[in-house]
């Protein structure tokens, strides 16, 4: 295969994956050039949040429960 012909192969095959990729991020509703910005009082109580829950579960694994209360 000549240069020319492999040129404009790779050109064909890159703009089939960027469109692929438009159409993947479209489909996810996700904005992979401008994520939107963190706000760190929502994301520490999320992890407050996780850590309440991880510790919950901790201490009834200690108490030698299996965290569902077997239907009581």
């Amino acid at each position: 295969m000549d240069i020319a012909n492999r040129l404009a192969i790779n050109e064909q095959e890159i703009s089939q994956v960027e469109e692929e990729k438009l159409q993947r991020e479209q489909m996810l509703g996700l904005s992979w050039k401008h994520p939107t910005a963190l706000d760190p009082e929502a994301a520490l109580l999320q992890e407050r949040e996780a850590l309440h829950v991880d510790l919950a579960f901790a201490l009834e694994r200690n108490r030698g429960g299996n965290g569902d209360n077997g239907g009581n």
